[in-house]
């Protein structure tokens, strides 16, 4: 038996349920008065164990099968008369493909496929943002494994340069490089090509695009946030200061950061954008804050959100927030975390860098992301979910954090 929203309350469908972000979604969303459904083509993931989801399906992987997942989503949308579906993860892209499946059935919290490539793409982001009239880094798009040797003499790049994928995620490949008085030793420069070659299992390619950008020193910092039509309807700013790795962050605290919320509420609103959108950003000891790259999906920013902060009326009801002027945020100083990671990999980390003490008040003024009393299996479902991504990394012979994606990531393909 299918239980009903209550008054005023939608029928959501959400995507992407392995993601803790996803299952802080679905608590948010309960708690708000929605019914939540989820759909993954993990055969575990954590929305299938909370008790905040009222029914959680199988779907077709969306990276191997983007048209029989669109077509599930839509079955399941006509059986359980979903109002709208929020995606949460890389899913998106593939969801966006198809938002012709979707009309007249219910609403899809996802911009036009165009958009979001635009945004996704990490040397097409900085150019976009340098038409909002915003700072960018000096930034390069190569498509051949030495594309970016010519920037060495270019005094733009003089102090370092950083290269990545056009496409990618938890910072997976960055290659930093860094001249010594103004030159790359030929060692270090083959290490550089070898690594490029090896990149992807065929190396820079038109099919698949590197960026080159400036090295930039400072601190990082994450926003999230949800647009209107060019509106800016939530927003919250955390520093990466705990990573897994070089990318994932695995500790969240809202900070107050009216530069960051302006600079993108400005973006926002010149790409006229809806949906929810985050940016990675550097801000140098001068102060000047430049941009990295942009997510235009969910991220950690959600679990900074407390039920009493409007985060699902900006993504169910953003109109009603665009019309009145009203910004959702979380309260500042709220925390939280993925305690397994926070006691490996932050620990290590913080061992490493001298930080120990700034990691035990981290980890005591903050509450774990996924486990929560009254709802604790998906704190269980965790272990399963695991064993199932160090099958998955086995056998294509790949990273645990490039498993995870593996089946939903989406990499500029047509």
């Amino acid at each position: 038996m299918i239980t009903e929203p209550g008054a005023g309350g939608k029928r959501v469908l959400l995507t992407g349920g392995r993601a803790p972000t996803a299952l802080e979604l679905a608590r948010l969303l309960r708690a708000a008065g929605h019914t939540v459904f989820a759909a993954e083509s993990a055969p575990y993931h954590l929305c299938r164990a909370s008790r905040a989801v009222e029914r959680s399906f199988i779907v077709p992987a969306p990276a191997f099968d983007p048209s029989g997942f669109a077509a599930a989503l839509a079955r399941i949308a006509d059986e359980c008369r979903i109002d709208a579906i929020v995606p949460t993860c890389e899913e998106i892209f593939h969801l966006s493909r198809e938002l012709g499946r979707f009309e007249g059935l219910c609403e899809v919290l996802a911009a036009p496929l165009d958009a979001l490539e635009r945004l996704h793409h990490k040397g097409a982001f900085i150019l976009l943002a340098e038409a909002a009239g915003l700072p960018v880094p000096p930034t390069v798009v190569f498509e051949a494994d030495d594309g970016w040797l010519p920037l060495l003499t270019d005094d733009a790049f003089a102090h370092g340069l950083v290269l990545k994928p056009a496409y990618s995620r938890f910072a997976s490949r960055v290659i930093a490089v860094e001249p010594r008085e103004g030159r790359l030793s030929p060692s270090v420069r083959e290490a550089v090509l070898r690594k490029l070659a090896e990149a992807g299992g065929g190396g820079v390619s038109p099919a698949r695009p590197w960026i080159a950008q400036k090295l930039l020193r400072g601190e990082e910092w994450c926003t999230y946030g949800v647009a209107h039509d060019g509106t800016l309807v939530a927003f919250a700013a955390y520093r990466s200061r705990f990573r897994a790795g070089r990318g994932a962050s695995i500790h969240f605290a809202a900070e107050a950061q009216p530069a960051l919320a302006d600079w993108v509420a400005r973006f926002v609103r010149h790409t006229r954008f809806t949906g929810q959108i985050a940016f990675d950003f550097m801000a140098e000891p001068s102060g000047a804050i430049y941009p990295l790259e942009c997510n235009p999906r969910a991220t950690s920013g959600i679990h900074l959100f407390g039920p009493a902060d409007g985060l699902a009326e900006a993504l169910l009801s953003p109109a009603r927030l665009a019309a009145s002027g009203s910004v959702a945020t979380p309260v500042p100083g709220a925390g939280a975390m993925l305690s397994p990671a926070m006691l490996t990999y932050g620990l290590v980390q913080a061992f490493r860098e001298r930080g120990v003490r700034e990691w035990a008040r981290a980890f005591a003024g903050s509450r774990d992301a996924v486990y929560r009393r009254g709802d604790a299996g998906p704190a269980l479902e965790q272990l399963r979910l695991l064993g199932w991504l160090r099958r998955t990394a086995k056998r294509q012979g790949v990273t645990l954090q490039e498993a995870s994606t593996i089946d939903i990531e989406w990499n500029g393909e047509r």
